[in-house]
């Protein structure tokens, strides 16, 4: 499951525009401002425009003041298999090192016949570096 999971989320981004949050895919509806932290944020309803496995139904947090997508949050608009069912998604992205990236990703699903699973994807702290070098090793000496 984990494999399928993962062979679809590679397949998902060699097709670019099939799944991106834009107006191709979406309809979007304003619920209202949120304040996290110090981070003001639009928060939208994101309703996908056909039923496809790659395009969520549910919930996306804006940063007010850059626009970029701090959370989505939702259910796939198609059922991505006959075992999967009851899906719930959750990405959230951050600025790590000068780059917006997915920091965490977490799912929830029924399958059929196992029961209830969790798959929760690494967690990166924002400001933290991405390498695997020692700290020690990656700076030059003088």
């Amino acid at each position: 499951m984990v494999r399928e999971l993962l062979d679809r989320e590679t397949q998902s981004a060699k097709k670019g525009l099939g799944s991106q949050i834009s107006r191709t895919n979406y309809d979007f509806v304003f619920l209202r401002e949120e304040t996290f932290g110090v981070v003001p944020e639009h928060v939208l309803r994101i309703v996908p425009k056909r039923k496809d496995k790659n395009l969520l139904r549910g919930w996306i947090w804006v940063d007010a003041r850059t626009f970029r997508i701090r959370r989505i949050e939702g259910v796939p608009a198609k059922s991505p298999s006959f075992w999967i069912k009851d899906i719930h998604i959750t990405l959230q992205f951050a600025d790590v090192n000068g780059m917006w990236i997915p920091t965490s990703f977490d799912a929830m699903a029924t399958v059929r016949l196992l029961g209830r699973y969790t798959l929760a994807g690494l967690t990166i702290p924002a400001g933290h570096s991405l390498s695997t070098v020692p700290q020690e090793a990656a700076s030059p000496k003088e």
